[in-house]
C-alpha cells in the first residue's frame, strides 16, 4: 500500500483568503445537506440524519411507510436547522483561530414513542436487538469468571475456617445420614444395676426391635427416615449465612437504556473518577478481592451468593451458581427506559449480631421472617437493593442420594429452601414491586464448578409453561415448540457438557423438570357462559366486532350460536319497582374462527402474481390507507368531492386468479404506463420473453439496439413516496445470449478502467512521496528564517 500523505497545507502557510476554487467548493457544499433524505429505511432512522451515497446499497429490505415518513420529517427539519444556523459562505476563519463546532446529536426520544407520537425505525429496532444481544454475551463471561473465582482453593479454605463446631458437627451428621461416611461405632452402654425378673420382662417388650443394642442391618447406606438429610443441612448452612454475611453495597440490576448525553458523562466518571460503589455498583477485579470479600464475609448480595456456592463446593457438595440475567431489553415499553434513583436512601434496620452455631442449628427450621427489637447501641447501615423482591444470583445443590435439585437463596427470600416445583416458583418475579424494579426473568443459566452451564429456565417458570414471564424480554422461541435455530440455544453450546460427561442429574432433570408443559386449553361446554373477554381472546369462535381489518367471513358461513352482551346479570336489579326499563339488548352471532378468510385489496394481490375475478365481488369493503403522498391528495380530493371516505374492497384468495401476462409478439415487450414491467414473481414475465436480473443490462440493451422492459420486482417506501426496485431488464428469448455476453464484455471493460485508475492514483501517491521528502528541509529552512525575523 502507499503511504498516507495529506494533502492539507500547514497552518503557517495558509492563505489570507480563500481561493475561488474551494469558495465554489464551500458554497456548493451546503444546497446537499438540505436535500431530501434517501428513500431506504436506513436513511429515515434518527440515528443516520447525514444521507450518503451508500445509503441505497446498504439496505435492501423494505419498512413501515408511517416510520418512514415520521422519521424523515424530523430528519428535514433538523437540516434545516443546521443550514440556518452555520455561516454565511462569504466569511471565512483566520488560521490563527481555534474553529469551534456546536452538533446536535439526534437522539431517540423515547417518550414520543412511548406515547405513539412516534415509531422507532428499522434500524433502531435492529441496534436494540444487537445491544440485547451483546449485552447477555457480557453477562454470560462474567458469570463463568465469577463461577471459576467459586471453585478457589483458598477461598475454600477461608470459608471452612469459618465455620463454627456446631455446624462441623451438623456437617458430619449429613454426610453420616447420606452415607458419604461410615457410622459411628456403637458405644458401650454403661453398666446398670441388677434387676428382678419383672423389671427385666418390662424393660425388654418397651425396647422392642430399636433398642440401645441394634445397629443397621447394612452400612453405607443413606438413612431416608426424615426425607432426604441435604434439605436440613442447607436450612443450617442458609441461617448461618444470612446471620454472617453483610449486604454493604449494592449489585448487578436493569438501569434501562439512558440518553446518550447522561451515559457519555457515567462512561467518563466511571473511567477517571475514583469508582464510587453506589453509583457504578460493586468491583471485583480479581480473584484477590474475592478471597477479601470471603474473609470479611461482606459485599453486594451477588457476592453472598457466589460465595455460599464457593462453601457448598467446599464441603463437597454438588452447587451450581445460577444467574438469573437482567439484559438491556430490545423493546420500547416503559420497561425498558431509564428512571433516575431516589435522593434518599432508606435505612436498614438495626445489624442482627453475630450469632453462635448452637442458635443455628435450632433457627434452622424455624421462619426466619420474624423481626427482633431494636437495639440502641447498634448502628444503622444503608439498604441497598431493598427495592429487588427476587434474587438475582442464588444457589442450587445436587442431592448425592436421590440426584435432585434443590434451590437455595440464603439473603433475599424468606424461604430459603426450595426443594419441591411449587417453592422453586417463588423465584420468578412478579408483582408491582418487581416490574418499577425492572427485575424481569427471560435467561436462567446455571453454572457447575466444571466451568460448563446449562438453561434451567423452565424450571422457575410458574407451572413451568413458556412464555410465561419471559414475554417480551426473550429472543427467540422456546417451550413445547423449542427451535433448534434459537440463537441462545446457539450460543450455549459454548458451555455445553459433552454427552460423555453427563452426569445422573443431568438426565433427571432433563427428563422431569426441565421438561415445558404445554398450556392447557379448556374447550366450552353447554355449561360455559361466553363473555365478551372469552369471544376475543377465543381460539376456536369470535365475534364479527372483533374481525380486524383483513378478516372477512366465508361466504355462505352459519352462525354457531347467539350472544347476548352482558347476559341476564345486566338486566337483574335488586328493586323492581324502582328500576327504570332497560332496552333488551342487541343479539349477536357467534361464528367459528375457522370460517374467517385473509383478505387483501387488488393492489396487493397484484404484488402476489395475482389478479380478482372480473366477477367476483368483494367480501368487505374498508377506507383506503394511503401511505404516497400523492395517494393521500387523491384520497382528500375524492372525499372533499364526494363528502365520504373512499372505500376500497377486500378479496380473498378463493376469489383471485394468477396473472398470467399473454405471450410477446414480434419480440415487442408489453410495458405499462410507466415504461416498465412487473416481474413481482417469475409467472409474470411474457412467454417468449426471459428476465435478466444483472445490473446494468438496460445500458447494454440500449447500445445493441434490442427491445426491452425495466423489471419492476418491488417497491421501496421512504419521504412519503413509493420508489420502484428495478432489478435487470426482460428481453426477448433470442436475444438473452446476445445481451449476457455484451454485458460480461462490458463488464470486463468496466473492471479493467477501475484497475487503471487505481494504480495511475497509486503511482501520483508514490511520485508525492520523495518530492515531499525532498522539499521537507527547505521548507523547515524557510520556517526558521521566518521566525528569526518576526524576533
Amino acid at each position: 500500500m502507499p503511504p498516507f500523505i495529506p494533502s492539507k497545507r500547514l497552518a503557517s502557510e495558509a492563505p489570507s483568503h480563500p481561493s475561488p476554487k474551494r469558495h465554489a467548493q464551500a458554497t456548493a457544499t451546503l444546497p446537499s445537506a438540505s436535500a431530501s433524505p434517501s428513500l431506504t429505511p436506513v436513511s429515515d432512522s434518527s440515528l443516520t440524519p447525514v444521507p450518503t451515497e451508500f445509503e441505497n446499497d446498504i439496505s435492501g429490505e423494505d419498512n413501515d411507510a408511517n416510520d418512514d415518513s415520521d422519521s424523515a420529517d424530523s430528519d428535514e427539519v433538523d437540516w434545516e436547522d443546521a443550514i440556518h444556523s452555520a455561516p454565511p459562505a462569504t466569511s471565512f476563519v483566520h488560521p490563527q483561530e481555534n474553529l469551534e463546532l456546536t452538533l446536535d446529536r439526534n437522539e431517540v426520544h423515547l417518550e414520543d414513542i412511548l406515547q405513539g407520537q412516534k415509531a422507532p425505525s428499522k434500524i433502531e429496532r435492529q441496534i436494540r436487538i444487537l445491544v440485547h444481544r451483546l449485552h447477555v454475551q457480557c453477562l454470560l463471561a462474567h458469570n463463568a469468571l465469577r463461577n471459576d473465582w467459586a471453585n478457589d482453593s483458598k477461598c475454600h479454605e477461608i470459608l471452612r475456617e469459618k465455620l463454627p463446631p456446631t455446624i462441623q458437627k451438623e456437617i458430619q451428621k449429613w454426610r453420616r445420614a447420606s452415607g458419604l461416611e461410615p457410622p459411628e461405632p456403637p458405644k458401650e452402654p454403661p453398666p446398670q444395676k441388677k434387676k428382678g425378673k419383672q423389671n427385666k420382662r418390662q424393660a425388654k417388650s418397651q425396647q422392642r426391635d430399636w433398642g440401645d443394642n441394634s445397629s443397621r442391618q447394612e452400612l453405607g447406606q443413606p438413612d431416608l427416615s426424615n426425607g432426604d438429610p441435604i434439605i436440613h443441612i442447607l436450612r443450617v448452612l442458609a441461617a448461618y449465612w444470612k446471620s454472617k454475611f453483610k449486604i454493604t453495597t449494592p449489585g448487578l440490576r436493569k438501569h434501562g437504556y439512558q440518553p446518550m448525553s447522561q451515559l457519555q458523562t457515567q462512561i467518563a466518571s466511571f473511567h477517571h473518577d475514583k469508582h464510587d460503589p453506589e453509583q457504578f455498583g460493586e468491583r471485583i477485579s480479581s480473584v484477590e478481592e474475592f478471597r477479601q470479600a470471603a474473609e470479611s464475609m461482606e459485599g453486594s448480595r451477588d457476592i453472598g451468593a457466589q460465595l455460599f456456592t464457593s462453601l457448598l463446593r467446599a464441603l463437597s457438595i454438588e452447587a451450581r451458581l445460577v444467574a438469573s440475567l437482567q439484559p438491556l431489553g430490545f423493546g420500547w415499553t416503559k420497561a425498558e427506559s431509564y428512571t433516575s434513583p431516589k435522593s434518599k436512601v432508606k435505612l436498614q434496620s438495626p445489624v442482627i449480631p453475630e450469632a453462635d452455631g448452637e442458635d443455628l442449628v435450632n433457627s434452622g427450621d424455624e421462619d426466619e421472617d420474624e423481626e427482633e427489637a431494636p437495639s440502641h447501641s447498634r448502628k444503622s447501615t444503608k439498604r441497598y437493593d431493598h427495592d429487588l423482591p427476587f434474587p438475582i444470583y442464588w444457589t442450587e445443590a445436587a442431592s448425592p442420594i436421590t440426584h435432585q435439585i434443590v434451590s437455595v437463596d440464603p439473603l433475599v427470600l424468606p424461604n430459603a429452601v426450595g426443594a419441591t416445583q411449587e417453592l422453586q416458583a417463588a423465584w420468578e418475579p412478579r408483582g408491582a414491586k418487581s416490574e418499577k424494579a425492572k427485575q424481569v426473568i427471560c435467561y436462567v443459566v446455571a453454572f457447575s464448578s466444571d466451568k460448563t452451564a446449562k438453561e434451567v429456565t423452565t424450571r422457575y417458570l410458574r407451572r413451568q409453561t413458556w412464555p410465561g414471564k419471559t414475554k417480551g424480554f426473550r429472543l427467540g422461541k422456546k417451550g413445547a415448540n423449542d427451535d433448534p435455530s434459537d440463537w441462545f440455544r446457539a450460543l450455549l453450546r459454548v458451555y455445553e457438557r459433552p454427552y460423555k460427561d453427563r452426569t445422573a442429574v443431568d438426565d433427571i432433570e432433563d427428563a422431569q423438570e426441565l421438561v415445558p408443559n404445554r398450556p392447557t386449553k379448556n374447550k366450552p361446554t353447554k355449561d360455559t357462559v361466553d363473555t365478551l373477554q372469552s369471544l376475543r381472546t377465543s381460539t376456536e369462535f369470535v365475534l364479527e366486532r372483533f374481525l380486524r381489518r383483513e378478516e372477512a367471513l366465508r361466504p355462505g358461513t352459519q352462525a354457531v350460536r347467539t350472544f347476548t352482551p352482558g347476559g341476564k346479570a345486566k338486566n337483574k336489579v335488586k328493586n323492581k319497582k324502582t328500576a327504570p326499563p332497560t332496552e333488551p339488548s342487541k343479539v349477536e352471532n357467534v361464528y367459528r374462527r375457522s370460517d374467517i378468510v385473509k383478505c387483501q385489496t387488488g393492489e396487493s394481490w397484484h404484488k402476489e402474481g395475482r389478479q380478482p375475478r372480473a366477477t367476483e365481488t368483494p367480501l368487505k369493503r374498508v377506507p383506503i390507507r394511503a401511505v404516497t403522498l400523492l395517494r393521500k391528495r387523491e384520497v382528500d380530493e375524492q372525499a372533499r368531492r364526494t363528502g365520504q371516505k373512499p372505500l376500497q374492497g377486500l378479496y380473498s384468495l378463493e376469489q383471485t386468479e394468477e396473472i398470467i401476462p399473454p405471450p410477446i409478439v414480434d419480440g415487442i415487450i408489453p410495458k405499462n404506463n410507466y415504461g416498465n414491467i412487473d416481474c413481482f414473481v417469475p409467472r409474470m414475465v411474457p412467454q417468449g420473453a426471459v428476465h435478466i436480473p444483472w445490473p446494468g443490462t438496460a445500458r447494454v440493451c440500449k447500445k445493441l439496439g434490442i427491445e426491452y422492459a425495466e423489471a419492476v420486482t418491488g417497491f421501496e417506501f421512504g419521504s412519503q413516496m413509493a420508489v420502484p426496485v428495478i432489478e435487470g431488464v426482460v428481453i426477448a428469448v433470442e436475444n438473452r445470449d446476445l445481451v449476457k455476453d455484451a454485458w460480461r464484455a462490458d463488464n470486463e471493460e468496466k473492471r479493467r478502467k477501475e484497475k487503471r485508475k487505481a494504480e495511475a492514483k497509486i503511482l501520483q501517491t508514490w511520485r508525492k512521496f520523495p518530492m515531499r521528502i525532498t522539499h521537507l528541509p527547505v521548507r523547515r529552512y524557510q520556517r526558521r528564517r521566518r521566525r528569526g525575523r518576526e524576533q
